[in-house]
């Protein structure tokens, strides 16, 4: 928790002190299709020049799961997964458009998170942890109406998860924890150096 509350402090930081370094503004996003996944986003793109900008998106993970286990001697349970998600990311903008229009993007992800037993008995060995790590390459279109940004974009990712020993997190594997698989969503936020006029 104390590197998520590291990331949070610079990502702030950044967005702020990039006022008087975009040519543009600076844009305050979240990812509305993350929360059917029960992760919460706060994310910022800073725009360099007119086709390009740099971002980091932060997700925050919290939901119930059941993990279960391959070995007779430890069992698996219900469980709360929580960690994060990082995620870097840089665009260019197909036209000089002050980050709008069609854009492409490549972006890096690193994930953690700890599973914590609801009947808080022991695992008998040592807990499981999700680790995973990979990239994203997305075509997407950025809609602006004065300081309101939507951001829609589809593409395809690629991941791997790191493995949890004799565990395993019981669940619809859609998508696939690792290799490629087909990404998409929906962000909105505020440009919020961006002037009104």
């Amino acid at each position: 928790m104390k590197l998520l509350c590291t990331a949070l402090t610079c990502l702030i930081s950044v967005s702020i002190h990039s006022q008087t370094t975009a040519t543009v503004g600076t844009i305050i996003r979240t990812n509305l299709t993350d929360i059917l996944v029960d992760r919460y986003s706060l994310g910022t793109e800073v725009i360099i020049q007119n086709q390009f900008s740099l971002g980091l998106d932060i997700d925050y993970i919290s939901r119930d799961v059941f993990v279960g286990s391959n070995h007779p001697w430890y069992l698996g349970a219900d469980t709360h997964k929580q960690g994060f998600i990082l995620e870097p990311q840089a665009r260019y903008y197909i036209r000089e458009t002050n980050s709008e229009g069609l854009y492409t993007s490549i972006s890096g992800f690193f994930g953690y998170a700890q599973y914590s037993r609801f009947d808080e008995q022991s695992w008998g060995v040592s807990p499981p942890k999700w680790i995973a790590s990979g990239f994203s390459l997305h075509l997407g279109h950025q809609l602006s109406i004065k300081r309101l940004i939507i951001d829609i974009y589809m593409g395809a990712t690629w991941a791997k998860n790191q493995g949890m020993g004799i565990f395993y997190e019981d669940r619809a594997l859609f998508p696939q924890p690792n290799g490629w698989r087909i990404s998409s969503g929906l962000r909105c936020g505020l440009n919020i150096f961006k002037s009104m006029s």
